[in-house]
């Protein structure tokens, strides 16, 4: 339980006026965070002792890190990052999503689509059938789509690729792949698609922005270079169908992808400079998926997370940029004279 509720959150006790607010928030905000890293040190010795009782703590060796060193920069790994950039209109959404993919031999493809909800929608332009259309509940095109699209696309940009390892900026089987999307009812071809991935046993998911706070403070107690496994990839996808809300045909095609693929997978986590990141790999080859990743986090030891996804982010976020889109998209509604009424409210705000 919470050492403070909901009512003491809400009680005027703990309300200030924004004068003694703004006295008191620098004093306030240090003993924090001083609490905060108190607490992360406590982690970092006491869970050291919990890892190395519990788990395999195994060290990158200098011959591993220059095996690995050797394989990314002769092109055998593959890196894959998506953009997207949605912009919201009274009649839906427009988007733009691409895929990026590259080796440190710079071999690198783009590819890049246009969506809009026109695109998918049924073409009735009576003026009933456009409001009904407008309905929120009618609209078709929405974020989980646009990221669903995304993440497939990776996934078979990356299929076309010949290098030895694929690397995926996320989850091996993201969460918008696990949806159904939906009424375009897609959990099977994803299911499909992620597949093909998985099959190729050698491939590594590495996450950026992992929700598992836990796993990530056990990467505390690491030191640079080393990585653990702490669990099968089964648990994550089991924990997702019981809280997905699938069911039916749905419900029955993700558990039978769980109890075929899931076990083969590993989550682990690795820290190769100041941060940890949590990552998933095969059984098989969890050892060397480790090393390409500590090695290529070494790269760039401030960040610790791998460069060739970086690249990947970085050309896509180059090449498909978001604020280029919605200037294009704005100039568009500018000159057709429609701006005032489609502009995001935030850009109209006074500052």
């Amino acid at each position: 339980m919470p050492s403070m509720s909901f009512e003491d959150l809400v009680s005027p006790h703990n309300w200030r006026s924004f004068d003694d607010h703004a006295r008191q928030i620098d004093a306030s905000l240090s003993q924090d965070i001083e609490i905060a890293l108190q607490q992360n040190e406590i982690v970092r010795t006491e869970a050291r002792a919990l890892l190395k009782d519990q788990f395999a703590v195994n060290q990158c060796s200098e011959s591993d890190l220059q095996e690995a060193q050797n394989k990314l920069f002769s092109g055998q790994v593959v890196a894959v990052d998506g953009t997207h950039s949605v912009f919201e209109m009274l009649a839906g959404i427009r988007c733009q999503i691409g895929v990026a993919t590259t080796t440190y031999e710079n071999k690198k493809t783009v590819g890049a689509v246009f969506v809009s909800e026109q695109q998918v929608t049924a073409e009735d332009t009576t003026v009933l059938g456009i409001l009904r259309r407008r309905k929120k509940s009618q609209k078709v095109i929405s974020r989980m789509l646009v990221q669903a699209v995304m993440f497939y696309m990776e996934r078979a940009k990356a299929l076309e690729r010949g290098e030895e390892w694929l690397m995926f900026n996320g989850e091996l089987v993201p969460q918008p792949l696990r949806t159904g999307v939906g009424s375009f009812r897609a959990l099977q071809p994803c299911l499909e698609m992620c597949q093909r991935v998985l099959e190729r046993k050698k491939v590594i998911g590495v996450l950026g922005k992992s929700t598992d706070d836990e796993l990530l403070s056990l990467g505390l107690a690491l030191n640079a270079g080393e990585y653990i496994s702490i669990r099968s990839y089964r648990e994550d996808l089991d924990e997702y169908v019981e809280a997905s809300g699938l069911r039916g045909n749905d419900r029955r095609d993700m558990e039978r992808f769980n109890c075929e693929w899931a076990d083969q997978f590993k989550v682990g986590v690795y820290r190769a400079g100041g941060k940890a990141y949590v990552f998933q790999a095969h059984r098989e080859h969890f050892d060397e998926a480790a090393q390409l990743v500590v090695r290529d986090s070494m790269f760039q030891p401030l960040r610790a997370y791998p460069l060739l996804i970086d690249y990947a982010d970085a050309l896509c976020s180059h090449m498909l940029s978001s604020s280029d889109f919605r200037r294009m998209v704005e100039f568009k509604l500018a000159k057709a004279g429609m701006l005032d009424s489609e502009q995001d409210e935030h850009a109209l705000r006074r500052r």
